[in-house]
């Protein structure tokens, strides 16, 4: 009888790799999704800050509020409003969603699509 020199990887070597490494991409992926989700809710947060900062700033230049739906910092019929946010105003990183102001406190609470800390409300109904 000949003996065979071949050299390779068993079928349980192979199966035993594949589930190590599904093991791992199972614990490290939801992580990192999290991670991403978590992220974008402080920039959101903190793009709603720059927002209230910008609008007060606004409030002292122009002795007026902006418009409800923030119009007023990036139309080009308001020259000096450019100045406020020279990138164009910022999205939610979270839903892509347009900030507005509160009508009664004039302060970013949430999103045009009655969203406030992205949990859905009831929306006044």
């Amino acid at each position: 009888m000949k003996k065979s020199n071949k050299k390779g990887f068993t079928i349980i070597e192979v199966l035993l790799v594949v589930i190590i490494i599904s093991i791992l991409a199972g614990i490290v992926i939801p992580r990192y999704t999290l991670s991403t989700i978590k992220a974008k809710v402080q920039a959101c947060s903190m793009n709603r800050a720059v927002i209230n900062k910008q609008a007060e700033a606004y409030y002292f230049d122009m002795a007026r509020w902006p418009a409800i739906d923030l119009n007023d910092f990036y139309t080009r019929s308001n020259w000096a409003a450019i100045n406020y946010f020279p990138d164009g105003l910022p999205t939610c990183p979270v839903n892509y969603g347009q900030y507005t102001l509160n009508i009664t406190t004039y302060r970013v609470s949430g999103h045009a699509e009655c969203q406030v800390d992205h949990t859905f409300t009831n929306c006044g109904q």
